[in-house]
């Protein structure tokens, strides 16, 4: 007898299976949705709606083809449900969707770092490991930075060290209910593009990396829909990052509306790399080979963790242009401003967990 309310609560929230058997139909007809009924579609599905339909409901959008309304009411419903930063109006991340499968160093976590180093306020959103051998969640613990801090200590480390980091399952604590779905469905989802747009601290600049090219229209339409004072959307030679490999198509979003350019990163005096160059391995690995950038050392991966900050300080207003950007972000990896970020880092966010730690 005692289930019984339970049951009742996942009926009442967002008319629970109702809610989600009226958007499955809609989705049987091709039907686009709008972006009140997805956001209403995922309060549902956390309140516990039914696991089968909520796995149709995500299936039959990516069959559809999802649009920049039904994502950005997604992404809506999954910010009111998640843990808020306060640090800052003018904060900046680089991130990336994940999921192109190279295997690579952490090129946007080594960028945030040294973007910090060069005078942006970040704050990155990331996790462990989802389709890669080491995400940025791994190779920060390993280099020895506390991960997993309050909104409080997140903030504390930006304004005090110009970083900080905001572990997503504990700013998404709704996500433990759409893990299991995902698990079980094991193909791709909406959910593997949303990350981007829920950092916690609603970075109104980024850097945002996609997995596949068919994905930059979306993302950058997406988060137009969402708002964003100026957000750049990358996929370049199949990673969801950009390198000096060869030159990249960047898609520019601000409240004026959504531009393409080009950047050649030899125009900006970068050498040519190969894939082979950039791959990392374990969290370890990794884990040396930005310590090794952080020490000044350079070569094609600390020419890549520089455009990628460069770009992201021209997109933050932090650079006047590009080309100052990739600049600053040399000198600061050069200079070892970059690798003093990390080590303070550490420090202070060790220092916080500690007085956090029950």
């Amino acid at each position: 007898r005692r289930a019984a309310p339970r049951r009742a609560a996942a009926r009442s929230a967002a008319s629970g299976g109702g809610e989600l058997k009226g958007v499955i139909e809609k989705l049987l007809l091709r039907e686009d949705l709008s972006a009140a009924e997805t956001e209403a579609t995922l309060d549902a599905m956390l309140a516990g709606a039914d696991a089968t339909q909520a796995a149709a409901f995500l299936v039959l959008l990516r069959a559809k083809g999802e649009t920049a309304a039904e994502v950005a009411g997604l992404a809506r419903g999954m910010r009111k449900n998640a843990l808020s930063v306060d640090a800052g109006e003018n904060v900046l991340d680089i991130v990336g969707t994940g999921g192109d499968g190279v295997g690579t160093v952490n090129i946007s976590t080594g960028a945030c770092i040294i973007a910090a180093g060069a005078g942006a306020k970040v704050a990155k959103h990331g996790n462990r490991s989802v389709s890669s051998m080491c995400g940025s969640a791994d190779v920060l613990e390993e280099l020895g930075v506390a991960v997993d801090l309050s909104p409080a200590g997140v903030s504390k480390c930006v304004n005090e060290v110009g970083m900080g980091f905001m572990f997503a399952p504990r700013y998404h604590p709704a996500m433990k209910v759409v893990v299991p779905i995902r698990r079980s469905l094991k193909v791709r989802t909406v959910f593997n593009i949303l990350g981007p747009m829920l950092n916690p601290a609603m970075a109104p600049y980024a850097l945002v990396g996609v997995f596949s090219e068919d994905l930059v229209d979306l993302m950058a339409d997406t988060l137009y829909e969402l708002g964003t004072k100026r957000s750049l959307v990358v996929h370049q030679s199949g990673l969801d990052e950009l390198t000096t490999m060869a030159p990249a198509e960047v898609t520019e979003v601000t409240p004026d509306g959504i531009r393409r350019y080009e950047i050649n990163p030899q125009e900006l005096g970068l050498a040519t790399c190969t894939i082979d160059d950039l791959l990392g391995g374990t969290k370890q690995v990794n884990a040396q080979m930005l310590r090794d950038v952080m020490g000044g050392q350079k070569g094609p991966v600390a020419d890549n963790l520089n455009l990628n900050a460069g770009v992201a300080l021209a997109a933050a207003e932090v650079a006047k242009d590009i080309k100052e950007g990739v600049a600053m972000a040399q000198e600061a990896q050069q200079s070892g401003k970059a690798g003093e970020v990390l080590t303070n880092w550490i420090e202070l966010s060790q220092a916080i967990a500690k007085e956090e730690s029950p």
